[in-house]
């Protein structure tokens, strides 16, 4: 910027110089200083952000401690004040942004990283549920649901899932339970994000539900195909190993 600066106090005729540019000739001039690499900073902005505020913080230090004369420069307590406030600025901009990037990265998937087993998860859920912690409960039981169905490869590409997910494959996998499944994984989602607090009710259907699913015979439905007909559940059709 100090570049920028000179360039035009050179333009608009400082010391030692007669230029003086008509208007198109100015803003030329202007565009193709600002061109120049000097000016191209391919840093993220957050990174420019943060080296300005230490810059200005290494400035009011260094005027802080540099010898002042009466009625020259800021008290010193004053200088310490702003730092402070510029610190405490600093400070809350980091905060917002990791905040705002948990809030970007974060996803609805049931189980994530957690690499549980489903009775782990019903160990959580019912140390939840003696707590009185129904929120909890019906988070882990959640869980436990889509531990379970993974593990009995009903799922697929399960860490990866949101709630409505497993709800969507599980429904032709446990036909007669697709509603209570669907109103299951609805719960997950208002309970997880904070648009609902459970109740000793609503953990308790999650906990049968569970319990329901696991000891359910699933459905089996063809692997996908390009056939529409392909994705309905096989009438009659035999179990095979490691399904149930």
């Amino acid at each position: 910027m100090s570049a920028v600066m000179a360039t035009v106090g050179r333009w608009l005729g400082g010391p030692g110089t007669d230029v003086s540019p008509s208007g198109p000739e100015a803003r030329q001039w202007l565009a193709e200083e600002l061109a120049k690499d000097d000016y191209r900073d391919g840093r993220p902005l957050l990174a420019r952000v943060i080296e300005w505020i230490l810059d200005q913080i290494n400035d009011l230090l260094s005027r802080m401690n540099a010898p002042t004369t009466a009625g020259e420069g800021a008290p010193p307590i004053a200088v310490a004040f702003v730092v402070v406030l510029v610190i405490g600025a600093l400070a809350l901009l980091l905060s917002r942004v990791r905040r705002e990037r948990r809030a970007v990265s974060e996803t609805k998937t049931v189980l994530g990283d957690l690499d549980l087993s489903a009775p782990e998860f019903r160990d959580r859920g019912q140390a939840a549920m003696r707590d009185g912690r129904w929120n909890d409960a019906v988070i882990e039981f959640t869980r436990a649901i889509a531990r379970e169905a993974a593990d009995r490869t009903l799922l697929t590409d399960a860490p990866s899932l949101t709630a409505h997910e497993i709800g969507t494959q599980l429904a032709p996998v446990f036909p007669d339970h697709a509603d209570t499944t669907a109103r299951t994984m609805d719960l997950f989602d208002a309970v997880r994000y904070g648009r609902y607090a459970a109740t000793q009710a609503d953990a308790g259907l999650v906990r049968t539900h569970d319990e329901t699913l696991r000891k359910a015979k699933p459905v089996l439905v063809a692997a996908p195909s390009a056939d529409p007909a392909a994705a309905f559940a096989v009438p009659g059709g035999p179990p095979q190993d490691g399904a149930a």
